[in-house]
């Protein structure tokens, strides 16, 4: 074990004490995993709290950039973290921002279309080579070998996860 203890070691710690029979061997990686995404989260919603957005929000925003063109809120979900509800959550606070519009998809007069505002454009291409610079320092706490190391295990269980049943 390493010379320094983080909070995940100290769980284990008191796990064994209380229940010696249990291997909590997994939460080394996925207690791990649960407490850096908040971490990581925090950070990000600090960092844009300034632009009015938080980090769920702005990926909304950045898929639309990347995707060129309206989105259905289905299409949304799926290319988020997120269920259904949280992503027509964030799309009315959007809206009432003024960074996306809601129009009726042309190809299916019962579904819509989310698209970015002018001023959704701005905002991200704005915001991103900030977002980007930020990440890159909380990234380097980890030499460049360590980067693509995490970043293949991450593809590799997130593969296995997220393929379907």
């Amino acid at each position: 074990m390493p010379a320094e203890r983080d909070a995940i070691d100290g769980l284990r710690a008191d796990w064994a004490a209380l229940r010696p029979d249990l291997d909590t061997e997994p939460i080394e990686v996925l207690g791990r995993i649960l407490r850096a995404a908040r971490v990581l989260q925090q950070a990000a919603d600090a960092w844009l709290e300034s632009s009015g957005i938080t980090r769920s929000e702005f990926d909304v925003l950045s898929q639309l950039r990347r995707a060129g063109r309206g989105l259905r809120p289905g299409d949304l979900t799926a290319g988020i973290v997120g269920s259904p509800a949280a992503t027509t959550k964030r799309i009315h606070k959007l809206v009432a921002a003024g960074l996306v519009l809601r129009a009726p998809d042309p190809a299916d007069g019962r579904a819509a279309l989310v698209e970015l505002t002018p001023a959704g454009v701005e905002l991200v291409d704005e915001v991103l080579p900030r977002q980007v610079e930020a990440e890159r320092r909380l990234a380097s706490v980890l030499d460049a070998d360590q980067r693509a190391q995490l970043a293949s295990l991450l593809r590799t269980a997130l593969l296995a996860w997220e393929a379907p049943a």
